[in-house]
Parts: structure tokens; C-alpha cells; sequence
């Protein structure tokens, strides 16, 4: 950010308030979950039988993630404002694209390596041109084009029409690092340019899963609507941050039949994690999302600065009154002297369990519940 001109400042504020001045869509949550329910198969599944199920406790999760990600992450900026983004310079780049403000810094900061690997078939050339690994998840900007004449990219984005994406780490599918019965399902992130997205997953050693390895090889399969050959791309990947911070406080809250167990919180110069291990009595968490009383965590610096929601996942066995989660922020500027986590409910629309209501800048409401808010020191624990 030091050596961004003044020009270029004015630009980026003249962008933010476009973005801010672009009003979200009435129907926005009922989209977001319409838009889950068809692309389940990319949050984490449910331990159960051999027929895949997916994790129901990950409805609450990737609906904020889209929701809070940011607006130009769910495509709703105008096109005035989408325009911007791609004047200002180096915002062609797939990780400045990002609503994800922990992908812009890894990108300031240059925590990120460039494989430059890409393939083509029927006309069109699908690559890989940014990777960024902190330790808590890994990012893949992903980018498309027609190279031959006569060949054109539809008219679906590139998420709409990249399917079938599987992963594998050195070989090795990506579920085996995940815990028994469980899987980790990659996230596909839009950005203002439909011809780019980031894929992203994460491991889940906080729930019982195998820590990634710091260098493996990615391999990445998937398949483009209207060709019929499979991509494959083979990335190398590395850790790209040192020296994170690993706090593990293991503060408990109780409110009634509720339970949260605060496990680890994570800083790295990319992401913000925070573990959690929530515990209900008496009620399943199958039970508790399909009562519309679902629990999410927002998250403050010492200032009071609320940070960006980026992703999450968690893991419940079936008929588990037992949910440990990750919960994944924008990364904080310096390590704070406390951090505050916030546990709420989704307020939903009156008669209704599947809409959220907005407030009046389409921000989705929550209610903080009394008596589990915990504040954390942070830098006397870094020191």
C-alpha cells in the first residue's frame, strides 16, 4: 500500500463509495440460499452412512460468507463501479478482484507465487495465476480466456461453468487429510470479472483432520461447461507466511443450554481464524439450525473495528450435539492487544426460517447472545 500514488488513493476511494452507494437486491438471502442449497458439494459434509450428505451446520456459514464477503464479492457492484475496479492499476490481478480483504494484502504484501501453469482445449485456456498459503487455507486464483479464432467463453461466469472440481495434494486425494466421514469441499468465489474466481479450501486439523503439508504439489481436475475434455493443472504450493501467532486460550461461556469453548485463534498476515468448539444440551445441531437458531461469531479488534467474515467450516458427527468450527476473518493490521468474539443469532424474516432480514444497507441482522461474548488478551500472549 506505501507505494500506491495519490491518484491511485482517490481512485480506490472514489470506488468504495460507488460499492457502498450500490444497493443490495430485496431478495438477496433467499438468492444466497438457493445459491448453497444448488452448490453444497462445495462446504464441508456430515458424518453419516455411505450415501454423501452434506453438514447442515455449514448453511449458516456460507450464507455469511457470501453475504459478508463483501459486495463486490457477490457480483451485485454497478457496472460503473466494476469498471473502476479494473482502471485502477493492478486491479486485473485476481487477488486485488477479491472482496476478501485477506487475499488484497497477501497480493500488497506479495505472499503469494505465480505458477503460471495453465491448459487448453476446445479454444480455451484455463490457468492458474496466483496461489497464496498461510497456514490456514489455500487460495488458487483461477482465470479463463479464448486463445483460437472462432472460440468464444460462454456466457455462464467462470464459476457457473467450471464443475466436477477435485482436488489432490502430491498425489494423494484431498479428502484423506480430512477427518473420518468428513470431506473438504473447495469454495468458488466470484469476483467482478466472470472470467476469474477463487477457489479455495482449507484443512481441518482443528477438527480432528491432517495438517497440510508447508510444500506439495496441487492438483486440480475439474471440467468446463460445453467441453467435453477434462482441465487438469498441477501447481506447486508453499507456505507463503512465517512466524504466525497460535493462541490457545480455551475460554469457556455458558448461556443456557448453549456452550462455547473458545479453542485457538490464529493471526497470520492473510487470515484471522478462530476455533470453536460449541456444545448444545438437550438439543442436536441438526436440531438447532433447522429451529432457525443457528450461532455465527463476529469478531473486534481493540479499537472496536469489526472484521470481514471470510469463510468457514465445521464438523458434527449425525445426531452430534457437538459442532467444532473454524471460523476465518480479514487478517488485523497489527496484533491488538485483545480481541473480542461475539456470538449471535441470524434474525430471521417474520414466519420464516430460510430468510434473513436486512438492515437498511443490506447488511443481514443479528442479535448478540447475552453471556458468551469473550475477550481475549492478544499481545502480552505474542510477546
Amino acid at each position: 500500500m506505501g507505494n500506491r500514488t495519490a491518484i491511485e488513493d482517490e481512485q480506490v476511494g472514489r470506488l468504495e463509495q460507488m460499492i457502498r452507494d450500490t444497493p443490495a437486491e430485496v431478495d438477496l438471502t433467499r438468492r444466497i440460499m438457493e445459491r448453497y442449497e444448488q452448490k453444497r458439494s462445495q462446504v464441508s459434509r456430515e458424518a453419516g452412512s455411505g450415501r454423501r450428505r452434506w453438514h447442515k451446520a455449514a448453511a449458516a456459514v456460507a450464507a455469511a460468507v457470501l453475504i459478508i464477503t463483501g459486495v463486490a464479492g457477490t457480483g451485485l457492484i454497478s457496472p460503473a463501479a466494476a469498471e473502476a475496479l479494473r482502471q485502477i492499476p493492478g486491479m486485473k490481478r485476481v487477488f486485488q478482484l477479491a472482496g476478501d480483504l485477506g487475499l488484497r494484502a497477501a497480493d500488497e504484501q506479495g505472499l503469494y507465487s505465480e505458477p503460471g501453469v495453465s491448459v487448453t482445449h476446445g479454444g480455451i485456456t484455463v490457468g492458474a495465476t496466483a496461489v497464496t498459503f498461510d497456514g490456514t487455507r489455500v487460495s488458487v486464483g483461477i482465470e479463463r480466456e479464448a486463445v483460437e479464432a472462432g472460440a468464444s467463453v460462454q456466457a455462464q461466469s467462470l464459476q457457473e461453468a467450471m464443475t466436477d472440481v477435485e482436488l489432490s495434494i502430491n498425489g494423494q486425494p484431498l479428502n484423506e487429510y480430512a477427518p473420518a466421514g468428513s470431506s473438504i469441499g473447495p469454495f468458488l468465489f466470484p469476483v467482478p470479472d466472470s472470467d476469474k474466481l477463487v477457489l479455495e479450501f482449507s484443512d481441518l486439523h482443528n477438527q480432528g483432520g491432517q495438517v497440510f503439508p508447508e510444500q506439495f504439489g496441487l492438483g486440480l481436475h475439474f471440467k468446463i461447461a460445453g467441453i467435453e475434455e477434462p482441465f487438469l493443472l498441477d501447481k506447486p504450493v508453499e507456505l507463503n507466511t512465517r512466524d504466525n501467532l497460535v493462541l490457545t486460550p480455551s475460554v469457556v461461556r455458558n448461556n443456557g443450554n448453549v456452550k462455547i469453548q473458545l479453542d485457538k485463534i490464529e493471526l497470520t498476515p492473510v487470515t484471522t481464524n478462530i476455533t470453536t468448539r460449541l456444545e448444545l444440551d438437550g438439543m442436536t445441531i441438526s436440531d438447532m439450525h433447522s429451529s432457525g437458531s443457528s450461532i455465527g461469531f463476529d469478531l473486534f479488534d481493540d479499537q472496536g473495528n469489526k472484521l470481514q467474515m471470510l469463510s468457514g467450516n465445521g464438523t458434527s458427527a449425525t445426531g452430534s450435539s457437538v459442532l467444532v468450527q473454524d471460523s476465518r476473518f480479514a487478517p488485523l493490521a497489527s496484533v491488538p492487544k485483545s480481541i473480542t468474539i461475539k456470538p449471535y443469532h441470524y434474525v430471521y424474516k417474520e414466519n420464516s426460517m430460510s430468510e434473513f432480514q436486512l438492515d437498511a444497507e443490506g447488511h443481514v441482522m443479528v442479535e448478540y447472545i447475552s453471556g458468551l461474548e469473550m475477550t481475549i488478551p492478544v499481545a502480552e500472549a505474542g510477546q
